[in-house]
């Protein structure tokens, strides 16, 4: 199969169902209509390429119509575009969006084409018009100044002779040495480059003889493609290999192109970002095969049972080897285990840390936990392939928790549980592209032996606001056996004036044993409401065990204007809550965190046994520089009839190195 094909077929697997692509998170949200303007216009260009085997062109003019028809629903008052919906509209997101619904035949608002000419100035076209508001992102650009000319030039605003006038005035006089033109957009100078040199191709080469070279040879997957697209374009020698030898098993390349954000005020950047969904990524290397033109079939990377692994997650694998000896787990089992888990979340090449694609750990794909009773290996995993769209990595990650729960004996639990599931995750439900937790697991792995399987199904109150979340987390309690008329159901519902219904933990054990939580939500600590669902419960009165306090670190006053949480065991033969726990987040450090470890495992000596804490906080704080990010994310304390417990949440910084 061509590579090209390939990159249609990844290309479309990133799609949401709706036609668009979302990627590049930044402090706006994702970018949707820009990127899937760009995404859709290599698929259009796919379309049309007739060395590819007709079915991969309909499949490339199918996601390129659905695409276009996104844009078409998704265009702002007058029918332009911006990075994203949320967001004034720009020169640059509206010519990749009139470029897509020009090469699908598609009707383009006038609007949009007033909307560029308004952005020419006498050096090039801008980004944004409003200079008093966005100042350096109101300068004139090459990339945007090319994007701008061949959009109208497609729309047929523009002729071949208003092209190449334009191509000369506006875009030809950026270009440097040693043959290249760059952009504060973006850190690899090939991308300004292939699209000037896109536009001069198109307007029939006026003017001057550009050879591309850039300043470093290109590192990443999209600085290949760029290049070896800018070399087709200039008719000089072209090799495609470094960016075929870049390619996903499967198909594809991971994301590692690098936008930048400018200050507007000229100093400096306020951000970067990456496409960590690799979908600019994946559409420049396409846009860069088909430029090339045909290139001998070859098959990918072999898809095996088990992909390749991430370094990342042999890194993750020691941590959790180490951590369940420490612990007095059988170490490779626990790795098994977790390998099984992580098989997708952590193959090569991983996308973490991203805060676009994880909710879990500031970003990071694994979270780990202690608490203050018998020592037990304790973690949270993403789980599932990162960068697909919502319900498909949904289904991938449970796909994965079936596998582990065939490595503990838990089959027929996982069996049992499916009308939960089913329940949660419905492919029905309008998810938004962003949506970075859908399905997560976890493990309990006591030193006697005894293991827990765990699912966490979020409710997507938080993203859907239907109002439909508990209605969700019911039938799944229900589907689970959970009797009509139980009393949790009407704690759960006075939960509902108070904060939202957040998420759906499912406990799976050997024998076919179920367990369940449910997570809501609150906007700080609120004792009165404990107090009443304590009561409610029928469990021992008093806020002692359950207050989020910890001296030196957190006070009630603190904890009560942040973020928190409250979660009930619901017992599923009774109908009854068997257990309350309360959640507090830690704040980010005023003190480096051997002290605040010190404070916390002092304290957890005061509440029981401290030895779990001890040990994973000596694994984990050497790889943490003083001070940076949170090593402690939150604590929950929990109150049932056998007694009271705390547990501290921990991030494993990023680790490195080759294989063991």
């Amino acid at each position: 199969m061509q590579p090209a094909a390939r990159g249609v077929e990844h290309l479309r697997r990133l799609q949401h169902p709706g036609g668009s692509w979302s990627d590049f998170m930044v402090a706006v949200g994702c970018s949707d209509t820009w990127v899937t303007g760009y995404a859709g216009t290599a698929l259009a260009a796919a379309a049309n390429a007739q060395h590819l085997p007709p079915p991969v062109r309909a499949a490339a003019a199918e996601g390129a119509d659905a695409a276009a028809g996104w844009l078409l629903g998704a265009a702002g008052p007058g029918g332009v575009w911006g990075y994203n919906r949320g967001v004034a509209p720009d020169a640059d997101s509206t010519a990749w969006a009139v470029r897509l619904l020009a090469a699908r035949g598609r009707p383009v608002p006038p609007p949009a084409l007033a909307f560029l000419a308004a952005h020419e100035t006498g050096t090039g076209y801008r980004t944004y018009r409003d200079v008093a508001r966005t100042r350096r992102w109101s300068e004139p650009t090459p990339d945007v100044s090319a994007a701008a000319l061949l959009a109208q030039h497609e729309a047929g605003v523009l002729d071949r002779a208003a092209l190449a006038d334009g191509f000369l005035r506006l875009v030809a006089g950026w270009q440097k040495p040693p043959g290249r033109w760059t952009s504060i957009w973006w850190a690899e100078d090939g991308y300004p480059t292939v699209l000037a040199l896109e536009a001069w191709a198109l307007a029939g080469r006026p003017g001057l003889t550009p050879v591309p070279a850039p300043v470093r040879p290109p590192v990443t997957a999209f600085g290949h493609a760029l290049w070896l697209q800018a070399l087709v374009l200039t008719d000089a020698p072209a090799d495609a290999a470094p960016l075929l030898a870049a390619e996903r098993p499967g198909g594809g390349w991971a994301g590692d192109a690098e936008l930048l954000v400018p200050d507007p005020s000229g100093g400096g950047l306020t951000e970067r970002s990456i496409d960590s969904r690799g979908v600019f990524t994946t559409a420049t290397a396409l846009r860069a095969l088909l430029a090339a033109g045909p290139l001998p079939s070859a098959p990918p990377a072999p898809v095996t049972a088990a992909p390749g692994r991430d370094t990342l997650g042999h890194g993750y694998d020691r941590l959790i080897g180490q951590v369940a000896a420490d612990l007095g787990v059988e170490p490779s089992r626990a790795v098994a285990v977790f390998g099984e888990l992580t098989r997708e979340s952590l193959a090569a090449p991983a996308p973490w840390p991203s805060a676009q694609l994880s909710g879990l750990a500031g970003g990071l794909p694994v979270e780990l936990s202690v608490t203050d009773g018998a020592p037990a290996l304790r973690y949270t995993v993403e789980v599932g392939d990162p960068v697909l769209p919502a319900f498909s990595r949904a289904v991938s990650g449970l796909h994965a928790i079936g596998r582990a729960a065939g490595l503990l004996g838990c089959e027929q639990a996982w069996l049992d549980a499916r009308p939960a599931l089913q329940a949660m995750v419905d492919p029905a439900l309008p998810v938004p592209e962003g949506n970075r937790f859908w399905v997560w697991a976890g493990v309990d792995a006591e030193a006697g032996g005894r293991e827990v399987l765990k699912v966490y199904l979020s409710s997507l109150h938080h993203h859907l606001d239907d109002g439909g979340a508990l209605r969700r987390v019911t039938a799944a309690l229900r589907g689970l056996g959970l009797p009509a008329g139980a009393p949790a159901l009407d704690v759960l519902a006075k939960l509902e004036g108070h904060g939202f219904c957040q998420e759906l933990g499912i406990g799976l054990a050997p024998g076919g044993r179920i367990g369940v939580k449910v997570y809501y939500e609150l906007p700080g600590w609120r004792p009165e409401l404990v107090t009443a669902v304590l009561a409610d419960a029928g469990l021992p009165a008093g806020l002692d065990p359950v207050r989020p306090a910890i001296p030196g670190v957190l006070t009630e006053e603190v904890a009560a204007t942040h973020r928190a949480g409250i979660m009930l065991r619901v017992d599923l033969a009774t109908g009854r809550i068997g257990e309350v726990s309360t959640a507090s987040g830690f704040m980010r450090p005023m003190i480096g965190h051997p002290e605040i470890a010190r404070r916390v495992g002092a304290w957890l000596g005061t509440t029981g046994d401290r030895r779990a804490f001890d040990a994973v906080a000596a694994r984990l704080l050497p790889g943490w520089p003083e001070r940076t990010g949170r090593l402690h994310s939150l604590f929950t304390r929990a109150r049932s009839a056998k007694g009271a417990r705390t547990t501290v949440y921990l991030r494993p910084a990023l680790p490195e190195g080759p294989p063991a």
